[in-house]
């Protein structure tokens, strides 16, 4: 990936290894100006860092990021950012991604969760206007998530950090393991009925919501968390970050 410019911070990089946040837009003042809309949402001791994006990627960004944001204010830019998205994703697994969408074109987001965005935001303009969305994100269950869960494929079952242990079936380990080993943490229906030993081409989808939903419950009622979001019309998501395999 190669970005243009050098990379503001808000504050010197923390020294403890505390992950910052990047922004990247179509040019460095884009990207500025919407990390300042967010500085009120990022503790202090996040790092917030801004550049511009181009149309080649070669230059792999160096740092840790607890998400990235990839601010998209022009139409013909809407098909052009998947590629964005897909190559960072490629070469970075545990931030957040999420594309800020701005104007009134309309967008297929499930073409962004595939190419491995985590959130797509949309405004109808880069301003204060859109802070309540914002705000919804920071205070996502996956921006203020503070365990990880380690899945433990011997044992089938899910380990706590508190060491609270969750037995699950054979079947929603092997779902829990599919989705933590691809990047975008995503798997359709006929993915999941393939790992249920369903017949994908006959399979009643009631069954398969059902199991998902049991699987869902089941990790809620252990670890307070709502690990598995329904995309409509495609699949289900995993939490990123949330489920490491032992």
């Amino acid at each position: 990936m190669m970005l243009s410019g050098n990379l503001a911070t808000r504050s010197p990089r923390p020294t403890n290894d505390v992950p910052s946040v990047l922004t990247l837009g179509r040019t460095r003042g884009v990207a500025e100006h919407f990390s300042a809309l967010i500085a009120k949402h990022v503790r202090t001791d996040m790092a917030l860092e801004a550049s511009s994006y181009t149309s080649s990627y070669n230059n792999e960004l160096s740092g840790s990021y607890r998400a990235i944001f990839i601010v998209i204010d022009t139409p013909q830019a809407l098909e052009d950012n998947l590629a964005l998205i897909e190559s960072l994703r490629s070469d970075n697994l545990k931030p957040i991604i999420c594309t800020v969408i701005t104007g009134r074109g309309a967008f297929n987001k499930i073409k962004y969760f595939l190419a491995g965005a985590d959130f797509c935001i949309k405004l109808n303009t880069l301003s204060d206007e859109g802070d309540e969305l914002l705000g919804e994100f920071f205070n996502s269950e996956e921006w203020q998530r503070d365990i990880n869960l380690t899945l433990d494929p011997t044992r089938i079952c899910l380990l706590g950090g508190t060491s609270q242990k969750l037995d699950i079936s054979f079947a929603e380990m092997k779902i829990l393991e599919a989705f933590a080993q691809t990047s975008n943490h995503i798997l359709s229906h006929d993915e999941i009925a393939s790992i249920m030993g369903l017949n994908t081409n006959f399979y009643d989808p009631r069954a398969l919501e059902k199991s998902i939903s049991r699987l869902r419950g089941k990790i809620k009622d252990m670890y307070g968390t709502n690990a598995i979001q329904s995309i409509r019309g495609y699949g289900y998501r995993l939490m990123r970050g949330l489920i490491s395999t032992a």
